[in-house]
């Protein structure tokens, strides 16, 4: 069920939860929150498995890049988009169309630092969209690599 979320907050406990765990990767954070409040239509356990999912995901491919960052951009009347990037090794332009396909998981993924069981941005996808949101990736390897999320507002 669909609701009153308050995103800015949500991203910044989000952020808080994992300091920890991004320290000691000795990664930089860079926050673009908003001072005020923002809120979005969406169901907020969706939101929190949106954002564990694609944090978890800068910190394992893009740890070698050593900054992780997250944005909210809203303008008065518009959507809310949701950025989340990293500076790592990235994703080939020939895989960005597959990234979100159950099971699937960048070729080093027999490296064992990256293994994962390839739904990750699958259920981050659905859930996305369940809420009425759309998802899009956008990498220069080495460069940036951004995964951005768009919300209505409330």
């Amino acid at each position: 069920m669909l609701s009153r979320v308050n995103i800015s907050e949500l991203c910044r406990l989000k952020m808080l939860s994992f300091y920890e765990m991004l320290t000691n990767l000795g990664l930089h954070v860079e926050l673009e929150i908003p001072d005020g409040d923002i809120f979005v239509q969406a169901n907020e356990e969706a939101l929190d498995r949106v954002l564990d999912n694609l944090i978890t995901n800068g910190m394992k491919y893009g740890a070698e890049g050593k900054v992780l960052g997250l944005s909210l951009d809203h303008s008065i009347g518009g959507p809310v988009t949701l950025l989340i990037w990293d500076q790592g090794k990235g994703i080939p332009e020939s895989e960005h169309s597959r990234v979100f396909e159950r099971m699937y998981t960048l070729e080093d993924s027999r490296n064992r630092l990256y293994q994962g069981s390839g739904l990750g941005l699958t259920i981050t996808k659905r859930l996305v969209e369940r809420m009425g949101g759309s998802i899009h990736l956008h990498s220069v390897p080495h460069q940036r690599t951004v995964f951005s999320v768009t919300f209505k507002t409330w």
